[in-house]
């Protein structure tokens, strides 16, 4: 069965008029039963309360809130901003930036909220572990996700693919339209059918106008975009309401919601390894260098930070926040063998506050996090000394098909100078924080 999500990326904070396609549609939701996911920017809920519109905060009780940004399109973008070297100075803007925007959902809706669903493409690795750092553990409409669906855990938060999206499949279509896209979307997992309110009412988005490549105008001077006939916004109104009642309806599909995938991520028991898991442990990784499902959900990064902890002489490693690497990880070009008594000595010489070492010196050897993450599993299973061959460095990222050749440059309504100089490699380099849910 595949489960399905409606997401509605609550975007326009320049049209007081696009707001009646919020309410519009959070009804359409409630009226058929539906608990819909609004990702909502920081600004445009200052703009609610500026407006006066009671009546769409009262429609969004109905439903989840995920923060969308603070600022959306506003120059500097997300991935504008972040694309620098400095992590921490990237990662303290936008946690200024990230919290503001919570606290002005949170004193417009009063909601929960839940989740953090990025603008665009501006899917930075700052921002992902920013919004775990922040108590948001779902990050919806990402790029870290499996073809079918299935989640995937990535930077300390739980990402979920956008799927299929409203204003392209359902805008203008029949009833037949709509069938045949139920039959492709079957074959997922879960789906998250998403679409931007504004849309309903407008040709363009708001943001294509105002905001393309650069900040074309003063804030709160803005240009209206091109409105859609009122028939034809009544009749993609009429559609959203058609879909959601052929999928109550087909047995193939369970509507559920970004609370309920709360609800589980928060009932996952606490990840715990001891030592008499890394035999076992140690033989999946010999067969795929990659994350395993058992005995709990575990990422490189866990596993590895469990190594450090066991050859210093704990019993048991309790998983936590997870980091991956700034720069391309170091692998031996050539067999090296290593003694048990240097690994351990290495062992107590690895900083894992955060992001892990690019390579480790052990005994006067340089080796990579992966060759010493495989020395260590030999060591901890009672090998004296450890022959280290050249291997992989990072897993392969064949089960993330749009991360695997990701660039963000060029792309969505970004300046012209944003270079993209980190940001894509960079997401590839935490790809050691990636976990599924447990067997």
């Amino acid at each position: 069965m595949t489960d399905v999500i409606f997401s509605f990326d609550t975007e326009d904070f320049t049209s007081n008029t696009a707001a009646d396609a919020i309410y519009r549609e959070a009804e359409i939701l409630r009226e058929e039963g539906v608990r819909g996911g609004f990702c909502i920017v920081g600004l445009l809920a200052e703009q609610l309360k500026n407006w006066g519109r009671d009546d769409v905060v009262e429609a969004l009780r109905h439903h989840d809130i995920l923060s969308h940004s603070y600022a959306h399109s506003l120059h500097p973008t997300l991935n504008e901003y972040t694309d620098i070297a400095d992590f921490d100075a990237a990662y303290d803007e936008v946690m200024r930036q990230e919290s503001l925007a919570l606290d002005l959902i949170r004193g417009t809706t009063g909601a929960k909220i839940i989740g953090a669903c990025p603008p665009g493409n501006q899917k930075t690795y700052v921002a992902m572990y920013g919004y775990g750092d922040l108590g948001l553990p779902i990050y919806a409409d990402t790029f870290c996700d499996t073809a079918d669906g299935r989640g995937v855990f990535y930077c300390n938060v739980y990402h979920m693919q956008y799927t299929s999206c409203l204003e392209e499949e359902v805008l203008d279509s029949s009833v037949e339209d709509m069938k045949k896209l139920l039959d492709a979307l079957s074959k997922y997992k879960r789906v998250i059918i998403y679409t931007h309110p504004n849309i309903a009412m407008y040709t363009e988005f708001w943001d294509k106008v105002n905001y393309y490549k650069e900040n074309k105008c003063e804030y709160g001077r803005w240009t209206e975009a091109p409105r859609r006939p009122v028939e034809e916004t009544e009749r993609f109104y009429d559609n959203i309401r058609a879909l959601i009642r052929l999928i109550k309806g087909d047995s193939r599909f369970n509507i559920t919601s970004y609370s309920e995938v709360y609800g589980m991520l928060a009932a996952e028991p606490e990840r715990v390894i001891s030592r008499e898991d890394i035999p076992m442990i140690r033989e999946a990784l010999a067969g795929s260098f990659a994350p395993i499902s058992f005995p709990v959900s575990l990422s490189l990064s866990d596993i590895f930070l469990a190594c450090r902890e066991m050859l210093l002489g704990a019993s048991s490693h309790v998983c936590g926040k997870v980091y991956g690497f700034l720069e391309a990880p170091y692998g031996v070009s050539e067999a090296v063998t290593l003694t048990s008594n240097d690994i351990i000595t290495s062992a107590s010489e690895i900083n894992a506050e955060r992001f892990l070492p690019t390579e480790i010196n052990v005994g006067g050897v340089k080796v990579g996090p992966a060759d010493w993450l495989r020395a260590a599993l030999d060591v901890l299973c009672g090998a004296d000394s450890v022959t280290v061959v050249p291997g992989e460095a990072l897993p392969s990222l064949d089960v993330l098909p749009q991360l695997k050749n990701l660039s963000f440059k060029g792309q969505w309504v970004q300046s012209d100078s944003f270079k993209d100089k980190y940001l894509s490699s960079r997401l590839r380099y935490q790809a050691w924080t990636m976990r599924f849910l447990a067997d």
